[in-house]
């Protein structure tokens, strides 16, 4: 969204989609009309408009349990198709056609740094940033503290928002406000991150060369190296 509060749009999109009404007439409805789910992931819709990883979904990226295995493993050390074959017992082969597909998409990358190790070899490796729970660690406190002013602010605006639900036709329609908390909460995170990408304080979603547009990153459970 932007500052003033509207969506934010990434692409002059026009797609019209051809649906039959109740009476069985055929009308068009074009992508600026489409419902805003709570998140483009969850939508067949072409507009961008909530979560900057969310065409991780869209574009099935991830879309099978293998591809997620072989980022596990090489997010621990940089491997090659031959020991990812010997971990996952699959073929050489197989794996070859997982790191092409995760090449293409931006997902992995070549170690530079093993690459000069083992001059012979390819070693692949994530090509997003991996927080160890160490790293998630440094950042847990402050993130904690920010999110207990934000959570503080939000219920100190409840009635002000109660209000403004009031003057909707949802109340009429049998809606609670509980029932939009959670879209009010969605509407105030997207616009704090428009805002904060706009002052350069956030990265926004980058543009990919499969035509994918996100920024991505993994992290660690906080008890990861209590579970080893």
């Amino acid at each position: 969204m932007n500052a003033a509060g509207g969506w934010r749009s990434h692409k002059a999109f026009r797609v019209e989609t051809k649906i039959t009404d109740c009476k069985g007439e055929s009308r068009l409805v074009t992508a600026a009309k489409r419902l805003h789910f709570p998140c483009s992931c969850v939508s067949g819709g072409p507009a961008r408009y909530s979560e900057p990883w969310a065409d991780i979904a869209r574009h099935k990226l991830l879309p099978q349990g293998t591809k997620e295995d072989i980022i596990n493993l090489v997010a621990k050390e940089p491997k090659t198709i031959s020991q990812l074959a010997q971990a996952l017992n699959l073929s050489a082969p197989s794996v070859h056609t997982h790191i092409t597909d995760l090449m293409k998409s931006e997902l992995l990358r070549e170690s530079r740094e093993w690459q000069k190790r083992y001059p012979t070899e390819r070693y692949y490796e994530p090509n997003f940033p991996i927080l160890r729970a160490n790293d998630c660690a440094e950042f847990a406190e402050l993130c904690q503290t920010i999110s207990e002013k934000l959570a503080a602010l939000f219920e100190e605006q409840s009635s002000d928002l109660e209000r403004a639900f009031a003057k909707t036709d949802l109340p009429r329609q049998g809606w609670t406000f509980n029932d939009v908390t959670q879209f009010v909460f969605a509407n105030i995170h997207r616009n704090a991150r428009a805002l904060l990408e706009e002052k350069g304080l956030l990265k926004p979603a980058k543009m990919h060369g499969n035509g994918s547009e996100w920024v991505y990153w993994a992290e660690e459970p906080m008890n990861h190296s209590n579970q080893e």
